[in-house]
């Protein structure tokens, strides 16, 4: 008897374990043409300028962002920051000064010919542009448990809607108005950045000119600002005056880290 239930019970414990293994494999699954532009993603062989030194993951490790800046002609005259790609199918137009269009594969095409100075087929980039729309935005550890606000990150909130003015630039599920702008004190006209993430971007700004949220926040309170937004062939000029308190700043800082 206890030959057989010793059997019986190695029996469900095998079938349990091939229903795990089962259920492992379909978890990790994915597209194949994702796959392999996760591989080209990480590989050097487009760089022919520094001897197949970098690869995209060079600068978006994990399709993240290395927090450096550098220097890509004929991208940019000047070392820029690099963005994270979280998110990116869902941030047009491309690139720091919107130059890059609405097309990752275009985007991902100039980096490969005319930065690192090499050559992709349309099957490889199809297969990178794959991989880099489906970089979703993690799951954010400053909300609570539920995903839900804190009383405090609801009043930044508030402030982020209202008199923080923030939202008249970063709008949409992406929190970004997928147009270019011209602020008084950041010149030339740029592309709205995402702020999904934003809590482990910094340093922040394309030239890594505010080391934290705060620097930040401070960058635009407490001040008059002229705006001036071109998207889609129409150009608007808007003056805000953003006054802040000490406590307002905290409170939209805390719900920053939420975004």
């Amino acid at each position: 008897m206890k030959q057989i239930f010793y059997s019986f019970l190695n029996g469900c414990v095998f079938v349990a374990l091939l229903s795990l293994m089962a259920c492992d494999k379909e978890k990790i699954s994915e597209d194949p043409q994702i796959t392999l532009g996760r591989q080209l993603f990480n590989d050097t062989k487009f760089d022919n300028i520094a001897g197949q030194t970098y690869s995209c993951a060079t600068c978006h490790p994990s399709g993240d962002m290395d927090h450096k800046k550098w220097l890509l002609p004929p991208i940019s005259t000047d070392s820029i920051a690099t963005p994270t790609l979280f998110g990116v199918v869902d941030t047009p137009p491309y690139l720091w000064f919107g130059e890059g269009g609405s097309e990752i594969k275009t985007v991902t095409r100039v980096v490969i010919d005319s930065v690192l100075h090499g050559s992709a087929t349309e099957e490889e980039l199809d297969a990178l542009t794959a991989y880099q729309l489906s970089l979703a935005v993690p799951a954010n550890p400053w909300r609570n448990s539920d995903g839900s606000l804190t009383t405090q990150q609801q009043k930044g909130k508030t402030v982020f809607e209202g008199q923080g003015k923030c939202n008249v630039c970063h709008s949409g599920e992406a929190l970004t108005g997928k147009f270019k702008i011209q602020i008084k004190k950041l010149n030339p006209q740029v592309d709205v950045p995402s702020l999904r993430w934003v809590f482990a971007t910094a340093p922040y700004f394309r030239d890594h000119s505010a080391a934290t949220l705060w620097n930040v926040v401070n960058h635009y309170a407490d001040s008059v600002q002229t705006v001036q937004m071109t998207t889609w062939g129409w150009n608007t000029l808007g003056i805000y005056d953003i006054s802040l308190t000490e406590q307002e700043k905290t409170d939209l800082i805390e719900y920053l880290k939420t975004l």
